[in-house]
């Protein structure tokens, strides 16, 4: 009975430790402290990643346009969105690997889902006020982490909202 319980905890911890995101918020110095009251909107993408799909790939997508459309959800979810927004949002995707949760399944830290951003807060003259660096990546896990090369947008552009949202949540 004692070695299925180290095992279940083993279990868990791995699991736990297979997911991770890793945020800061940086105030440009000499800018205003950012107003929530005074609206965001998702501004430009850039996808700086260098990765590619392979053109066979069934799967594929624009980076860009899942990071866009991820950011605009997650401002709206939040109460934050107004399309004449003092702030806008670009993010600068700066790496991302796809990952294979069955790779995770098999051997937990081989094909890790990755994505490293830079969101950058700019206010109505295009001056940043603030950068908001993330890393999220996925680790661990295997059916239950199929997808994860598609929703990691989600989880990132969420991370962005929460730090805007409350810069001391920051991970």
């Amino acid at each position: 009975m004692k070695k299925l319980t180290v095992l279940i905890l083993a279990t868990a911890l791995a699991i736990l430790a297979g997911c991770g995101t890793k945020s800061t918020y940086i105030q440009t110095p000499g800018a205003q402290a950012v107003n929530q009251a005074d609206g965001f909107m998702a501004g430009q993408v850039n996808d700086l990643s260098g990765f590619e799909f392979d053109p066979k790939d069934k799967e594929a997508f624009s980076l860009k346009e899942a990071m866009a459309a991820a950011l605009g959800d997650a401002l709206t979810k939040q109460g934050l969105a107004d399309g004449k927004g003092r702030y806008s949002v670009n993010v600068n995707i700066l790496a991302y690997a796809p990952g294979s949760a069955f790779t995770r399944w098999l051997l937990p830290g081989a094909g890790a889902t990755r994505l490293s951003v830079e969101a950058l807060v700019m206010d109505s003259h295009d001056v940043q006020v603030a950068k908001i660096p993330i890393e999220r990546h996925i680790s661990a896990g295997g059916a239950y982490t199929a997808g994860a090369y598609k929703y990691i947008f989600e989880e990132v552009a969420q991370e962005i909202v929460t730090v805007i949202k409350n810069p001391a949540k920051a991970k």
